[in-house]
């Protein structure tokens, strides 16, 4: 009788070692149930205290690099003011826009009209002149300036086009350039640097002339513009708005002096002809399109 209960109880013990040695393989990590209790059940028997919690690791700041603009600066138009709302890579910003001087314009085309002319004015500022095509390179092809058309008038559309043709053909000429109203970046290869040099001891992001840099990230940040002033002008046949603001976008850019991420702030002054064409306003060209001094500083989203 006593041998039976001797195997009866080395049974018990088998199958108890056999569940730890289940419950160990199921647990890889380590963790077993009651993690994090201080209670002596909870550790095993003659093991330190102190051992029964573990430190995760410390996870490591990303390291700033000018391969590529840092996750801070992605999504649609990062830094844009309050009002405005973002679908997609589609912003609207007519919720932000304040006006100026537009009684006569009021009079003239109603009071919602006018305010769709100053929004298709700053719409024009952010979205084609400060665009992804600002970012430097070497060479274009004329379809790179498609999406500029839709946003002018049939007849200007007309005279835009020769435009991007003499730029396309010589693109290192300045009034060229200038006459297409964009900003358009000019770099230094830096003699065959890895990075364009986007001056004052910063390059762009990426491969010297290439927007791999900038690869799901925003090629421009805090958009900022004035109160447009509106005016009526009538020296053609019908009478057009003309909206004159002044704007600024900041592109990212890295400081390889300190190892920092910064940015190039780009300002303009603008003073816009606006003519309806259907329901809509387009640019039927301009009086003013100057690029004002560029200022570097850190990169900060407003």
């Amino acid at each position: 009788m006593k041998s039976r209960w001797v195997t009866i109880l080395a049974g018990v013990i088998a199958v108890v070692v056999t569940l730890s040695v289940a419950i160990g393989l199921s647990s890889p990590d380590g963790v077993v149930a009651g993690a994090g209790d201080d209670s002596p059940s909870a550790r095993p028997s003659g093991t330190p205290q102190a051992s029964a919690t573990t430190t995760a690791p410390a996870t490591a700041e990303p390291e700033e690099t000018a391969d590529r603009a840092p996750l801070d600066v992605k999504g649609t138009w990062p830094g844009r003011p309050d009002g405005t709302t973002a679908s997609g890579p589609t912003v609207d910003w007519c919720p932000a826009v304040r006006t100026t001087g537009a009684a006569e314009a009021e009079q003239v085309f109603g009071a919602e009209a006018t305010d769709a002319a100053a929004c298709a004015a700053v719409r024009f500022m952010f979205e084609q002149r400060y665009s992804r095509l600002s970012l430097p390179r070497t060479s274009y092809a004329a379809g790179d300036f498609d999406f500029v058309l839709p946003a002018l008038t049939a007849a200007t559309a007309q005279t835009y086009s020769p435009r991007i043709d003499r730029f396309v053909s010589s693109p290192g000429d300045r009034t060229a350039a200038d006459d297409l109203g964009l900003v358009l970046l000019r770099a230094d290869d830096g003699g065959g640097a890895d990075h364009a040099l986007a001056g004052e001891g910063r390059v762009f992001y990426g491969p010297a002339f290439t927007t791999r840099g900038y690869r799901q990230r925003a090629a421009w940040i805090n958009p900022t513009w004035s109160k447009v002033a509106i005016r009526v002008d009538r020296s053609k046949s019908q009478p057009r708005i003309v909206a004159t603001f002044t704007a600024s976008a900041a592109v990212p850019v890295f400081d390889t002096d300190d190892d920092t991420d910064d940015m190039m702030t780009v300002p303009t002054s603008a003073s816009l002809f606006l003519r309806q064409e259907g329901s809509d306003w387009r640019i039927g060209g301009w009086t003013t399109m100057r690029t004002g001094t560029v200022e570097f500083g850190a990169l900060e989203l407003r």
